[in-house]
């Protein structure tokens, strides 16, 4: 493992492409990176810093991620590329290279991810592997990562992809084709050689792409997890191509599993053709080598038979020119040495063959020791002596000692030969030399390795390091590499009896030319399959497709009711079936629009006419076929007007509607326990009964007219052919029968409702008071005569007009036009002509909402002016009983003065007394009632309600105590003082009256709480007690002047009935209102709402207007 490798900034450069194809296959690269990246630059986003800065980031990492870490993979350092140069080997993982590219993908989109796998190529290509293919490749790597990270697709695939160690993993198998063209591009060499190097050499290189890829994916994934907001994670999701569209889906599934298939065959197709080859290569090598291997012994035995036989004392005795002839002898005999030296006993120098002399003679150290052991006894002795520069053949020395008869050495005998001129060595050297043919080499090699024996004198004889180590024998053929990094196939078979051994080796490029040769016929095969297999199913998806797509246009026909245009179903397969179902979905569909196009004007005739003999009209219609020569109906005689007893009614259509009216009656009987009357064939089954003189259908149907549980009629259709009803002209007959049955229903409920308006109208006319209904919008609906008859109150008494343009009185206008919920609102209402009247206002309601109002105005103009004249009488017996009243209390309590009384005189003074102050109250009450509906002008002035309050508190507290009730005050919730305009003393009185009624009705231990609410523009006062409580039946009365409840608990408490009336007059003349919520035995509680700002003027109108008291229960 390399930390900081910065050794690679020393060396920067490129190697351009070797040969011409592979400049074509670099271009064609960039061209598809270029079209990539401007497919993918709109997706991609460089508005946001954010995303800006990332991707700055990202380029700035290239450098570091590729110096920072890489670990070396032996298998990779022990050879090179073929016939590449060193320094373009890739020995090594980078385990931080794609960190960028996924960095880049995951923030910022595709193509910023395309531009970092070019800068990461960039940067690899100058400084580590020196080609420009790593641009195209790692360009690849960051389009595909870019792509797969950040698609916008969401099915489950395609979520998955959007994780980094998935989108890792698919990028892999992706990049393998793309992988497997640079290869092939890459090296010079022949088409078999670059095939091979793809196919079956570069797999390291591929592996090592992924786990860069993994390290990648895995690293990001976990930071996914740890930080979920640093990954671009797309808000809007997209379908698929699979998911719009059946030849996109059948294409994504079937191209890559094809192309998968066509990849592994091919794979296999060159696994197979090179293992073949490589066998064939064996058996060719393992005949060479075994033939020569098997030579060699002979040549060997046959030379050290040789020697000894040679090796006659002779030699040594005899003068040197006759043992010299001797060697001539010898070698003309057996042409096997090309010389030999006699030597003596002490190794001097006795004679040679071919002659030289001494000086001239030189011997190899191996030839010297051998000399030496010869001399001690040894018999003989093989020596190869290695070659002079130049020669192909080593030369082998065989010694042998020279004896006598007595096994004494007297010299040494040494034969030189060579495996080129030796005629025994020539088999093995013609069958070494059969390698040449397949452009290889043979050699044989001595036991340390040294070659005496070469097939081509381009390799020294002296590079022995080239095999020693390197050579397993017996394994069979094996591959090697040269140091120029060619592949070779190396077979070594061990010479028989001798530690030798022949190499035959040839060029893998040979096996890979044989494999090509035997694979591309395969390779043409798959290929042609391929291609035909892929326009079959593209023709075969095209052709189910446009079917498909005829049937979608269809479909979208239909879908927009155009259902005129046939459909083809060609074939019995299942698109042929599909297209005539969809021509019989058609046909049904059209005839099925036709009945509910019937039925639409069927059923718009009913809910447009309420009188039957239209209604029934467009079900007649509707009900006629070709073969229906009578659609008829008959019913009760509910369903219309102006009918009297109980005849029947009936209307028909068709040809022969008349013929077939006397059937009515009948089949009017025959359906009240019936709802469906089919007859077929009437010959065959009677069920209606035949009229002498009068015609029969041949068969007709006949359906009830029910609705609820209510049997209106009856109708039925005639024909003059027997007829077997479908189930769909049942059902379709059955819908119109319900349409009839409902048109009979509505005719007869407006029968009903008109006879019922007219008896309305009849009972309005009778009515002497004015009686006016309104609709939910305050529309007039109707009027009775009365209100015709009063001048000066209806402006136009046209129904539909609004309120405003019926009625002239403001206040009326007022009153109807007012919130209702579920109360009744009324008011007296002085018209201009003079007259007053009584307006209640009542609320018409349907379930759950209001429908209208009834307005009914009663006179009280008489009523008015008897009080008014009781008014003036009460105020003036009032009055002029105060006099007496002062002087009877005062004569009163002047007498206990005059002298002393007995205790019953005390207690009818007593009496006199207090029924003088009981008198006196009462006369001041209605004293203050008659100044306050007198309509004397109010003194407004700005109030704090607050204070007005907790000085009526004050004042009471003593009072309540005595009863020991709780009297408390509750200002605003948010404890903000709020003023009000109003008659402070009025006001006060107001609220006296209610605090002393509470305390009066309460009991001893009560509760009395008076509070104070601020709203928009409104004040509420509110007094709560939990006194005895008011019935309900006294509520509507409560405010009336002199009015006491009949209950017990009421009457034991002194009152004169005026305070609550005078309450009321007080806050009307404020433009307020009261109310009073109350539950008998619990407690009450007053109300009081007055408007914060009053109007500087209010006229006698106003005054004399009486309010609408809202009464809440």
């Amino acid at each position: 493992m390399n930390l900081f490798n910065f050794e690679l900034l020393q060396n920067p450069f490129f190697y351009l492409p070797f040969h011409s194809s592979g400049w074509v296959g670099w271009l064609a690269m960039v061209v598809l990176l270029l079209f990539g990246g401007i497919s993918v630059r709109r997706s991609s986003d460089f508005q946001q810093y954010f995303k800006w800065s990332k991707f700055l980031l990202a380029l700035a990492m290239v450098p570091l991620a590729v110096l920072l870490v890489e670990i070396r993979v032996p298998s990779l350092q022990s050879g090179a590329v073929p016939n590449l140069p060193l320094e373009m080997n890739r020995t090594g993982i980078l385990v931080f290279a794609a960190f960028p590219i996924f960095l880049a993908a995951g923030i910022t989109g595709a193509f910023p991810s395309l531009i970092i796998g070019l800068a990461t190529g960039f940067f690899l290509g100058l400084f580590v592997t020196h080609d420009l293919f790593s641009i195209a490749e790692w360009g690849f790597l960051g389009l595909i990562t870019g792509i797969a990270l950040s698609q916008k697709y969401r099915t489950t695939f395609y979520r998955l992809l959007r994780h980094p160690l998935a989108a890792a993993l698919v990028v892999w198998i992706i990049f393998l084709p793309l992988f497997l063209l640079i290869s092939f591009f890459l090296i010079p060499g022949s088409l078999a050689e670059r095939l091979d190097f793809a196919l079956a050499q570069n797999w390291q290189y591929y592996l090592m792409r992924g786990i860069e890829l993994g390290v990648a994916g895995l690293f990001f994934e976990l930071l996914c997890l740890l930080l979920p907001g640093f990954w671009q994670r797309p808000t809007h999701l997209i379908p698929s191509p699979a998911e719009v569209s059946l030849q996109s889906r059948f294409i994504l599934f079937t191209v890559p599993l094809a192309l998968l298939l066509f990849v592994i065959l091919i794979l296999a197709d060159w696994w197979v053709a090179g293992r073949a080859a490589r066998q064939m290569m064996e058996s060719r090598l393992q005949g060479l080598t075994r033939v020569t291997s098997e030579s060699l012994p002979y040549f060997l035995e046959a030379g050290q038979s040789l020697i000894i036989d040679f090796a006659k004392t002779d030699l040594i005795q005899k003068p040197p020119a006759e043992s010299q002839l001797l060697l001539i002898e010898n070698i003309r005999a057996i042409p096997y040495f090309r010389q030999l030296v006699v030597l003596g006993k002490d190794g001097q120098w006795i004679t040679a063959y071919p002659p030289t002399n001494a000086e001239n003679m030189k011997f190899a150290p191996d030839e010297e020791a051998g000399i030496a052991l010869a001399l001690k006894g040894v018999v003989v002795q093989v020596y190869p002596i290695s070659p002079s520069p130049g020669e192909k053949s080593a030369q082998v020395s065989f010694i042998a000692a020279i004896k006598d008869e007595l096994g004494a050495v007297q010299g040494v005998i040494l034969g030189r030969t060579d495996f080129e001129t030796n005629p025994f060595t020539q088999p093995a050297l013609s069958a070494l030399q059969g390698v040449l043919e397949n452009g290889g080499e043979g050699f044989i090699l001595d036991e340390q390795g040294n070659i005496l024996y070469q097939t081509s004198a381009a390799t020294p004889l002296t590079a022995a390091d080239q095999f020693i180590g390197r050579l397993e024998v017996g394994k069979g053929l094996y591959e090697d590499t040269s140091p120029t990094g060619t592949r070779l196939l190396v077979l070594v078979e061990q010479v028989t009896g001798r530690p030798w051994q022949v190499v035959t080796r040839v060029p893998a490029s040979v096996a890979q030319q044989i494999a090509l040769n035997i694979a591309i016929p395969t390779l043409i095969i798959l290929l042609v399959l391929f291609g035909a297999g892929s326009v079959v199913m593209f023709g075969i998806v095209r052709v189910v497709t446009s079917s498909l797509l005829k049937l979608t246009d269809q479909a979208v026909r239909i879908s927009h009711g155009e259902l005129d245009h046939a459909i083809e179903g060609k074939g019995n397969d299942e698109v042929g079936r599909l297209g005539k179902a969809f021509e019989t979905m058609r046909l049904s569909l059209k005839k099925r629009l036709e009945e509910l196009n019937q039925l639409l004007v069927v059923s718009q005739g009913v809910a447009a006419n309420l009188e039957i003999s239209e209604a029934i009209q467009p079900i007649l219609k509707a009900a006629l076929d070709d073969e229906c020569v009578s659609a008829r109906i008959v019913l009760i005689q509910e369903v219309q007007l102006d009918v009297e007893g109980d005849k029947l009614v009936s209307w028909g259509a068709g040809r022969q509607a008349e013929l077939y009216q006397h059937l009515d009656g009948q089949i009017f009987e025959q359906m009240r326990s019936h709802h469906l009357l089919s007859i077929p064939n009437t010959s065959r089954v009677r069920r209606i009964s035949a009229v002498n003189g009068k015609p029969h259908p041949a068969a007709l149907i006949a359906f009830g007219l029910f609705f609820e549980t209510t049997y209106y009629g009856a109708l039925w259709l005639a024909y003059d052919k027997p007829k077997n009803f479908t189930e769909d002209e049942v059902r379709f007959l059955n819908t119109l029968a319900s349409e009839a049955a409902l048109a009979a229903a509505n005719s007869r409920l407006y029968a009903s409702a008109e006879i019922g308006r007219r008896r309305l109208e009849a009972v309005l006319s009778s009515v002497p008071e004015p009686v006016l209904v309104f609709d939910e919008k305050d529309r007039l609906l109707l009027l009775n005569p009365a209100a015709m008859h009063i001048p000066s109150l209806i402006s136009a008494a046209l129904p539909g007009r609004p309120l405003q343009d019926v009625i002239n009185s403001e206040n009326l206008i007022k009153l109807i036009s007012g919130s209702l919920e579920d109360r009744i609102a009324s008011r007296e209402i002085p018209l201009s002509s003079g007259k007053v009247f009584y307006a209640s206002v009542a609320p018409v309601m349907g379930d759950d909402h209001q429908l209208g109002k009834v307005c009914v105005l009663r006179d009280i103009t008489h009523y008015k002016e008897l009080d008014t004249l009781k008014s003036e009488i009460v105020a003036t017996v009032s009055h002029d009983l105060r006099t007496p009243l002062t002087l009877l209390r005062g004569y009163s309590t002047m007498l206990t003065m005059i002298g002393e009384l007995n205790e019953q005189q005390h207690v009818y003074i007593n009496k006199i007394v207090s029924t003088v102050e009981d008198m006196t109250h009462l006369v001041n009450n209605l004293l203050d009632l008659s100044r306050i509906e007198s309509g004397i002008p109010l003194k407004i002035e700005e109030v704090d309600p607050m204070i007005v309050v907790e000085k009526i508190i004050r004042q009471y507290q003593p009072h309540a105590s005595q009863k020991n009730i709780q009297l408390t005050y509750e200002g605003p919730a948010d404890g903000k003082r709020v003023m009000i305009k109003a008659d402070l003393a009025l006001l006060q009185q107001a609220l006296i009256n209610l605090v002393d009624n509470a305390i009066k009705y309460t009991r001893n231990d009560g509760q009395v709480v008076v509070r104070v609410r601020a709203g928009n523009e409104r004040l509420t006062f509110e007094v709560h007690d939990n006194g005895i409580g008011i019935a309900p039946l006294d509520l509507p009365r409560l405010f009336e002047k002199f009015y006491r409840s009949g209950r017990r608990e009421a009457y034991e408490k002194r009152g004169s009935g005026l305070g609550l009336a005078i309450v009321k007059s007080i806050v009307e003349r404020h433009h307020g209102r009261i109310w009073v919520d109350s539950q008998l035995g619990k407690g009450s509680t007053f109300y009081i709402e007055l408007p914060v700002e009053q109007p500087m003027v209010i006229s006698e109108e106003e005054i004399r207007e009486g309010g609408a008291t809202n009464l809440k229960k």
